[in-house]
């Protein structure tokens, strides 16, 4: 079984994932929503709101803006956001309380589609993050894969240098990286001591991590060299000033990242073995409810858990049969699969996905984008790939790493790019601005966006077909297609199993030995993967199932109307957002056409 974490990395998880994080940069409530009342324009309401997420830290700032200054944000304070011990417990109830009692104040009939599109979706979010604070020592910032100390490095290596002063700010970054990470010890330690501590196993990968990234040699560091290579783009520097901030930079990943990083590595060690559980939420006080909740988070979904799971079953079982009737019918197939006529270059790859969608999505925007390769030492800890998001004003700076860690068959490395490129998380980013209302690009719909990758992933397996030469081509593109469902069903029902049901890691091995996969190793690690990031296969797969019901459901109920690029349209065209608030626009916009 493949276990594939693919992972668009967007900056508002970098302190706390599921967290109305919109919040944290607000230090003067008062003042801040008695501004929000006094406007009483929606518009100018989404762009407060908007104006104080992007500056609640550096990182977040200049991820998600190139020019800031032309949304009115100036002089900010160089900080990864607010690293007291409150800060990491948003105080989401009573913020998201205020702000929903603002929203309250909008004539909503008076809104545009637009408008009341982003108004439904501000609701259903605030209304999932106003209880939040009951569960604020059950969020996690740390995780072997999928955690702050993982994806940091990168955020780092990818920091663009337009200005000096952007030079500079980085540099100021990094001397704060010691006193960031202790405040997120501060904050495993406040954990520890309610009982809610991470298991020994996640913690054990985290300090490895820690220790590996620590014993990097300064001399071919890629925060080293990925540095230098960025000072080149400012042409306004002559090379002694390159040559100093060359210095400067060595010297605080020296004195503040390294030790950061062990820093976290000791901390982490000491507060081993603190954790009261070692399996899944359901086993703490509030394990269940949290779950719950972090479900709607991640996902979008607001069908209760009992659904969820008979939806993934019944594709899992119909996904199994298909499968064994191809192999029953051609027992040699993969073994004498010929993957001819497949592009094998990244870029060859994404030029061909962009051709072969044209019958089924709007037509592509230029955009310019780079593959880049993860750095060899952090090739064991991030995922195979993921997409790394441009600025909202500069749609240019599109990025997709692939961890060459990972051994791609050329059809997984097909679908791999179709999946984090075309007509995947690049082209649903850049296809998917909100001009008007900004605030949509940085609140977290993943099971949305991680959703709609997955199902248009699924869909390339059809465009593979068409490219190969081999005349078994379809079947083996549908076997492969079949089997990643089913990998991907059995992680979602595991994780449900796990956290929800509280599965043992020996109930796991059963259940995977049940359908098949009697490789205990394999169910010890999807077991370890769910342990350490709840919900995160569902955003995945129930974000596909999802999608696809609703194009069965249109096809189905309005057949003279349909069209799959038109439907498809439509739904960048809504954007990401909660599927409550997908489901009603899409089937409202078919009622208007009938």
């Amino acid at each position: 079984m493949r276990i594939k974490l693919s992972k668009a990395l967007f900056l508002r998880f970098l302190f706390l994932p599921a967290s109305c994080f919109l919040l944290c940069s607000v230090h003067n409530y008062t003042d801040y929503f008695a501004r929000l009342h006094a406007s009483g324009d929606f518009a100018h309401f989404t762009q407060e709101m908007f104006c104080h997420a992007a500056a609640s830290s550096t990182l977040t700032l200049h991820y998600t803006l190139e020019h800031p200054e032309k949304y009115g944000i100036s002089n900010t304070p160089v900080t990864f956001g607010r690293t007291d011990e409150t800060s990491l417990i948003l105080d989401s109830n009573a913020s998201a309380q205020e702000y929903l009692k603002e929203l309250s104040h909008i004539p909503v009939r008076c809104l545009s589609e637009a408008e009341q599109q982003t108004y439904d979706t501000l609701t259903l979010y605030l209304e999932n993050e106003k209880d939040a604070s009951n569960y604020n020592f059950y969020q996690e910032p740390l995780g072997a894969t999928l955690g702050v100390q993982a994806q940091l490095p990168i955020l780092l290596a990818e920091y663009r240098f337009c200005t000096e002063q952007d030079v500079e700010n980085y540099l100021n970054l990094l001397a704060r990286t010691d006193a960031y990470f202790t405040a997120i010890l501060n904050y495993e330690a406040a954990k520890s001591a309610r009982g809610l501590f991470m298991s020994d196993s996640t913690a054990a990968s985290i300090i490895r991590q820690c220790q590996a990234f620590a014993h990097i040699s300064l001399k071919q560091h890629f925060l080293v060299t990925t540095f230098e290579e960025r000072l080149k783009e400012l042409s306004s520097l002559n090379e002694s000033q390159r040559q100093v901030y060359c210095s400067r930079n060595r010297s605080m990943l020296r004195h503040h990242v390294i030790p950061a990083y062990e820093l976290l590595a000791e901390g982490l060690q000491k507060l081993k073995g603190t954790g009261q559980n070692d399996q899944g939420l359901c086993y703490f006080p509030q394990g269940r409810a949290y779950y719950e909740y972090l479900v709607r988070a991640q996902t979008g979904s607001w069908l209760p858990l009992a659904g969820i799971e008979k939806r993934i079953r019944t594709q899992l079982l119909g996904d199994i049969q298909r499968s064994r009737d191809i192999l029953l019918a051609h027992p040699q197939l993969l073994q004498n699969a010929s993957y001819d006529g497949l592009p094998s270059a990244p870029d060859e790859i994404l030029r061909n996905l962009q051709a072969e969608m044209q019958s089924d999505f709007p037509a592509v925007s230029h955009v310019d984008y780079e593959i880049k390769y993860v750095d060899k030492a952090l090739e064991a800890y991030l995922s195979p790939a993921f997409y790394l998001t441009p600025p909202i004003d500069d749609q240019n700076t599109n990025v997709i790493y692939i961890n060459n860690g990972t051994a791609y068959s050329p059809l997984a490395l097909y679908t791999t790019l179709a999946h984090e490129g075309y007509p995947g998380h690049l082209y649903q980013n850049t296809s998917s601005q909100f001009s008007r209302f900004p605030i949509r690009n940085l609140l977290n719909f993943g099971g949305f966006t991680e959703g709609w990758a997955t199902y248009t992933e699924m869909e390339s397996y059809r465009y593979a077909a068409r490219t190969m030469s081999d005349e078994n081509a379809k079947l083996i593109t549908d076997l492969q297609k079949y089997q990643r469902s089913v990998s991907l069903a059995i992680s979602s029902l595991v994780d449900i199993g796990v956290h929800y049901h509280g599965y043992s890691r020996e109930e796991v091995a059963q259940l995977l030995e049940h359908l098949g996969f009697t490789d205990r190793a394999a169910a010890t690690a999807l077991y370890d993967a769910v342990i350490e990031a709840p919900a995160n296969y569902l955003k995945y797969y129930l974000g596909c199932l999802t999608f696809r019901d609703l194009c069965t459901y249109c096809e189905r109920s309005y057949p003279t109307k349909f069209d799959l690029r038109d439907f498809h349209r439509k739904i960048l065209e809504i954007g990401p957002c909660p599927f409550p608030v997908l489901e009603k626009y899409i089937k409202a916009y078919y009622e208007e056409l009938t």
